[in-house]
């Protein structure tokens, strides 16, 4: 990034470029971070995610000869999966919470969101029409269901949650 912010002002001593991309954050400096406006057109600084902060998770093995169809092992896979749902999105962050809202169930299929099925949150009134970006206006749904909802609306009045 550095180098790239170089080349891309050639003429511009290396301090201006340090403070035009490079700003203190958190108490770290040097976090690359840009300013734009936001949806609403309020100001807004974008910072450069830092992969370093990202923790090692090690994988989970299954217990014995476990089955994901075996019907007396239904518990151990929901709170496998849900286990696997915390590690998903930050702790306390507005996506978990939507989620333990949703009892971390599709509201449409009523099946459990972690089922190998991507993921897609939706605004259940549309942000063109005066929706907020809050929880109480958000749904986690399979990509699929999330298909159906937009394909027809009235999935969503009659979902199984």
């Amino acid at each position: 990034l550095w180098r790239w912010s170089l080349r891309r002002h050639p003429n511009k001593p290396k301090k201006w470029v340090k403070n035009r991309y490079f700003k203190r954050y958190r108490g770290v400096d040097w976090m690359f971070m840009c300013q734009g406006t936001g949806r609403k057109g309020k100001e807004k600084s974008e910072i450069l995610y830092d992969i370093s902060k990202t923790p090692i998770v090690r994988h989970i093995k299954v217990k014995g000869q476990a089955s994901p169809d075996d019907p007396t092992l239904r518990e151990y896979w929901h709170n496998r999966s849900i286990k696997n749902g915390k590690k998903y999105w930050a702790k306390g962050s507005k996506y978990e919470q939507i989620a333990k809202l949703q009892d971390w169930k599709c509201p449409i299929c009523g099946d459990s969101l972690f089922n190998g099925e991507e993921i897609e949150t939706h605004h259940i009134i549309p942000v063109k029409d005066g929706g907020s970006d809050g929880p109480e206006n958000l749904i986690h749904l399979h990509k699929a269901c999330h298909k159906q909802v937009h394909t027809n609306p009235s999935y969503l009045a009659g979902s199984k949650a």
